[in-house]
């Protein structure tokens, strides 16, 4: 593992409000998209260096970046992180239609 990845605050409430919104039309469908989640986290372990900007990153003083990873429906959500030394730390965590992110999203 090249990275330690740590959620902040607001990551963990992005994700437990997406489980619950999904929780409540499907546990199923909530469980698949956590496993999504657990996969896209563990592919930025590895890879999080070679990741796109986010599109909001130029309202930012530093480098965020994203990871896109799809549901089986096909819904694309995004990890936005930033990378600090060895640790990757996701901020925000966007589900489809959601707004970018503001400084004072963080």
């Amino acid at each position: 593992m090249k990275y330690r990845i740590q959620m902040l605050r607001r990551a963990h409430a992005d994700f437990a409000s997406t489980v619950a919104y999904l929780y409540e039309r499907s546990p199923q469908g909530a469980a698949v998209w956590v496993n999504a989640f657990e996969k896209a986290k563990n592919r930025l372990a590895e890879y999080a260096d070679s990741c796109s900007e986010a599109d909001e990153n130029y309202r930012f003083d530093i480098d965020v970046k994203q990871l896109l990873f799809k549901t089986r429906r096909g819904r694309v959500y995004r990890l936005i992180f930033t990378i600090a030394e060895n640790e990757v730390r996701i901020l925000r965590v966007r589900g489809p239609g959601q707004a970018g992110i503001e400084p004072v999203d963080l």
